[in-house]
């Protein structure tokens, strides 16, 4: 019993450390330069959102913050929303991103950007992926463990401060235009795209945190001539219908978003720039406000900060690149 008791205080004490550590090293701004990473730093900017104050959360991967512009929906129907995607953003990080983002945000709506169900690699990678992602989670150590060297006083005295607010909302714009040049790719077919084993198991977990929460989820799938094709449809369709989620893919209705693709595409059919990301964004607001009977928040005085970002959006609304 005293080896037992030994060996019991001996982890306990090992875990007392890593969460002490955990909170030491986690950075206590949501900037670069206090030690988020650049892939993450757009998504991060929700954790400046007042509590509770998000209708809609998104998440996936580029092709949700090249395409989904919160300020097009809040400037139509006053939807507040935040992107929360990262490049090559996998369901296993959309699940912990949400679990962070329901600490603080009581959202209506999730949307679930479907290229993320087509990001997976071999087992033994997903397992470690799904391992470190949760480990990180849980234990922050073991994601900022190289800040050591840079630690300030704010992060001994563990002062957080999430106040560094994106007019963006987690977009981000792009005036580049590289046409997409391949013709149709929505051809009607009854073929079917496999998914991985890895991909529902995360995305399963997705649907039953908002069940679990009482959360709407939406499947979204973004206009993206390059990735998508009927094949990637029918599957997720199947998912959507097994598990009873509502699934929208605007690859199937581009002529009534009216994309021009020698105009709507920063990279060839890979990502929309500007001027696609305002097509979807709008039919989506309009998508979101018809059928989700979201709160108009324009004339509440508690989103005025809303409308004064609205301001530096249409005047900043133009200008970084992003890739996959």
């Amino acid at each position: 019993m005293r080896k037992f008791a030994k060996i019991i205080g001996f982890w306990g004490s090992f875990l007392l450390l890593l969460i002490q550590c955990s909170y030491l090293f986690m950075p206590k701004k949501n900037t670069v330069e206090d030690g988020m990473a650049d892939r993450d730093i757009h998504a991060n900017g929700v954790l400046a959102e007042p509590s509770d104050s998000l209708d809609v959360v998104v998440v996936g991967d580029s092709e949700g913050f090249s395409s989904i512009s919160p300020m097009v929906m809040w400037k139509d129907h006053g939807i507040t929303s935040f992107v929360c995607s990262q490049s090559g953003q996998h369901a296993v990080e959309a699940y912990y991103m949400l679990k962070m983002v329901l600490k603080r945000q009581n959202p209506k709506l999730i949307i679930l950007e479907t290229d993320l169900f087509y990001h997976h690699r071999d087992l033994q990678t997903e397992l470690s992926r799904s391992l470190e992602k949760a480990s990180q989670y849980y234990l922050p150590v073991f994601r900022y463990h190289d800040r050591w060297k840079n630690l300030t006083s704010r992060d001994w005295k563990q002062e957080w401060d999430f106040s560094q607010t994106d007019f963006m909302k987690g977009f981000l714009p792009s005036k580049k235009i590289a046409a997409y040049k391949g013709g149709e790719y929505m051809n009607k077919s009854d073929g079917r795209e496999p998914l991985d084993q890895t991909v529902t198991f995360w995305t399963d977990k997705i649907v039953r945190l908002c069940r679990d929460k009482h959360i709407n989820l939406l499947l979204v799938g973004v206009t993206a001539p390059k990735n998508w094709d009927y094949s990637r449809h029918n599957t997720v369709n199947d998912y959507a219908l097994k598990n009873k989620v509502p699934y929208l893919d605007l690859n199937l209705i581009t002529k009534e978003l009216k994309m021009d693709w020698s105009k709507d595409s920063r990279d060839e059919g890979d990502h929309l720039n500007t001027s696609g990301a305002n097509k979807v964004s709008r039919y989506l607001g309009g998508y979101l406000a018809e059928y989700y009977r979201l709160t108009d928040h324009r004339s509440d005085l508690k989103y005025s900060e809303w409308n004064k970002e609205l301001g530096q959006y249409m005047i900043n609304s133009s200008g970084k690149e992003t890739t996959s």
